[in-house]
C-alpha cells in the first residue's frame, strides 16, 4: 500500500477517531498532538508529497520547530524581565535594555524562518513552497474558528 493511500485513509479516519474519543480522559493524546497529527497529513496531501520528501521535509520542520521554541522560550524570557521592571519601577535606561533583547530576539525569530523557507528550495518546488505559505495560513484560520466554536459552544446551556 503506498504512503498516499496510508495518509488519505488517515485522513478520513483521523477526524471520526477524534470525535469518537472521549475527551480528557488519562492517557489520551494531548490535544495538541493530535492537531499537529491532522496538520501534517493535510499538509502532505496539500503539498502531494512521496515518501522520500515527507520523510526529508518534517525532518527539517521538525528541526525548525525545535529552534523556533527555544527563540520563543527566550524571547519569553526577556519579557519576562520587561514585566519585573514594570512591577519594580525600574529605571528608563534598564527598560532600554530589554526592549534591544526582545527586538534581538524578533530579528533571529525571523531569520530562522527565512533559513527554513530558503532551506526547502532543493526540496520542494516553487509552487509547493507557495502552497506550504498558504496551508498556515488557512490551517491557522480554520483552528482558530474552531477553538471559537468550541468556546460558543460551551458557553450555551445544554438543552434538556
Amino acid at each position: 500500500m503506498s504512503l498516499r493511500t496510508i495518509l488519505l485513509a488517515s485522513l478520513v479516519a483521523l477526524p471520526a477517531a477524534l470525535l469518537a474519543q472521549p475527551p480528557g480522559r488519562p492517557g489520551d493524546q494531548r490535544p495538541f498532538e493530535r492537531i499537529e497529527q491532522l496538520r501534517k497529513v493535510r499538509l502532505i496531501e496539500m503539498l502531494e508529497l512521496n515518501e522520500d520528501q515527507s520523510i526529508r521535509f518534517f525532518a527539517r520542520m521538525n528541526e525548525h520547530e525545535l529552534a523556533r521554541r527555544e527563540l520563543m522560550k527566550e524571547k519569553g524570557d526577556a519579557l519576562d524581565r520587561i514585566e519585573r521592571l514594570v512591577r519594580n519601577k525600574a529605571e528608563d535606561r534598564e527598560f532600554e535594555q530589554a526592549f534591544e533583547d526582545v527586538t534581538t530576539m524578533d530579528d533571529r525569530l525571523i531569520a530562522e524562518q527565512r533559513k527554513f523557507s530558503a532551506g526547502l528550495s532543493d526540496l520542494l518546488t516553487a509552487q509547493q513552497r507557495g502552497k506550504m505559505i498558504l496551508f498556515e495560513r488557512r490551517f491557522e484560520k480554520e483552528l482558530r474558528e474552531a477553538m471559537r466554536e468550541v468556546q460558543r459552544r460551551r458557553r450555551q446551556p445544554e438543552p434538556e
